[in-house]
């Protein structure tokens, strides 16, 4: 199945209406080491499926910081240009590595920001299952979820690279960062999710 085709399946499944975001053509295979030649076009995508996913959990639209995007290029390049995907301790950042023309269901088929903005959404962290009771450890990783619909966050940048090997690196960064102290989780993650 096309990978465009299967994104939009996706996006279809949790909700969103794929003709809002023009997603990029071309197959991974078709991708040369280096920065993705659409990435104008994928930032501005998933700052729009961003914040589509933010307002479902009650956060205000995020806008494109300059700083955090040059910082999150240039650690998607670093992490290419080591062919591997390592997660740093950056807080407020999620990051993705998606192997190219994988066949893993685990990745998304798409090797896209947005496609990445949509994984990470589906990260749903065991807390928000009960969020009467939520707790999180201190010191414990919020997950991609969490960090993404972080309602006290403002900004936001995108970083993509392709390494030689294949491999697509992802990286987001937010500001002001998620804490997983567990008062601020319980006041700027909202699990509930809004029509």
């Amino acid at each position: 199945m096309n990978s465009v085709l299967l994104s939009v399946a996706v996006l279809a499944l949790v909700g969103w209406n794929s003709a809002q975001i023009p997603f990029p053509r071309g197959t991974c295979s078709a991708a040369k080491p280096g920065i993705p030649a659409d990435i104008a076009v994928q930032r501005e995508a998933a700052l729009q499926n961003g914040n589509e996913f933010r307002r479902r959990h009650g956060a205000k639209p995020l806008t494109v910081d300059s700083t955090l995007e040059a910082e999150a290029q240039k650690y998607a390049e670093l992490l290419a240009s080591r062919r591997t995907f390592v997660r740093g301790p950056q807080p407020g950042q999620n990051l993705i590595g998606i192997p190219c023309d994988n066949g893993s269901k685990l990745y998304p088929s798409d090797p896209s920001i947005p496609s990445a903005n949509v994984h990470w959404y589906g990260d749903f962290p065991p807390y928000c299952h009960n969020p009467a009771t939520a707790y999180v450890p201190v010191g414990a990783p919020l997950g991609n979820f969490a960090t993404m619909v972080w309602k006290a966050s403002e900004k936001v940048g995108y970083g993509a690279a392709v390494a030689s090997n294949g491999l697509i690196i992802i990286v987001a960064r937010y500001f002001p960062e998620a804490t997983a102290d567990p008062a601020a989780v319980q006041k700027n993650v909202q699990c509930e999710r809004i029509p």
